[in-house]
């Protein structure tokens, strides 16, 4: 038995929970406070990472780390916010609908998506327009409807050419998965920092005694970062692809459990269909 599918399943696990905390610690800061200082702590952890595994970067692998990275950070920023604003039950599966954008990228690249994948984003497409129609305000308590599914669908977008790009840079001849890994981290740092200098420092301010929560986000993104770079080299690509995109539903589960969400009924098919296209779409 090989250890892709634990270590797929680790990383969803990872990931949907880390979104779900950051979620609510942006209800507490703000959003661009809990981007910079999570991805601060998860770099720390990937430095050590990559001190333990002790090799060394190629140029090409790395520089498409530094341009999936460079959306990636903004990207965080508007997942965490609408998650702040709006239902996590809601935003976690719209902003998963980004495995779209490989998919759509693939022709240029002479690559055909399947029958599978192109019903994964019909699916995935008739899931955001159901989640999107919220008649009860309390869904939304910090925001417009209109504008958390504008923040959950740029996350969408920023999340998915991140795939795209990690997607190249681990396909580059000799490249460490953890060093391409480590050009994104650097990039997004780099881009939350300038969002910052730009007008917002004072959101971007010390959590002060929020530091370890907030900490705590950031290294278990980085350990599902871990988790999939190694289920990816040693099991099926295709099954540790379904298992790492089920990551919402650890998010919506938590949300339900913990936060007490109630959707309506179109809207819970919506979640459904949506999670039902991610799975396609990684299975495609």
């Amino acid at each position: 038995m090989t250890l892709g599918a634990p270590l797929g399943l680790g990383s969803g696990l990872c990931w949907g929970t880390a979104d779900f905390f950051g979620g609510v610690q942006s209800r507490r800061l703000p959003a661009l406070s809990v981007a910079l200082w999570s991805q601060a702590a998860g770099a720390l952890a990937l430095a050590l990472g990559l001190a333990i595994q002790g090799t060394r970067p190629t140029p090409a692998g790395f520089a498409w780390g530094l341009a999936a990275g460079a959306g990636s950070g903004l990207a965080l920023m508007l997942f965490y916010r609408g998650l702040a604003e709006g239902a996590m039950s809601v935003v976690a599966p719209v902003a998963a609908c980004g495995a779209v954008v490989p998919v759509l990228v693939a022709p240029l690249r002479g690559e055909l998506p399947s029958a599978v994948a192109g019903l994964g984003i019909v699916a995935a497409v008739a899931g955001v327009v159901l989640v999107s129609r919220s008649p009860d305000p309390r869904q939304h308590p910090g925001g417009e409807p209109a504008r958390v599914l504008a923040m959950a669908l740029g996350a969408a977008l920023g999340f998915g050419l991140f795939f795209v790009f990690i997607d190249a840079g681990t396909a580059t001849a000799g490249a460490s998965p953890l060093w391409v890994v480590a050009g994104a981290r650097t990039s997004s740092l780099l881009v939350l920092v300038g969002i910052a200098l730009a007008g917002r420092r004072s959101e971007a301010g010390w959590p002060g005694r929020r530091i370890v929560p907030v900490a705590l986000v950031g290294i278990a993104d980085t350990t599902a970062n871990l988790l999939f770079a190694l289920a990816a080299t040693s099991g099926n690509l295709a099954v540790v692809g379904v298992l790492g995109s089920l990551y919402p539903v650890a998010t919506v589960v938590l949300a339900r459990w913990l936060l007490r969400e109630r959707l309506s009924g179109s809207q819970n098919a919506g979640v459904v269909l949506a999670l039902t296209g991610v799975g396609l779409l990684a299975a495609g």
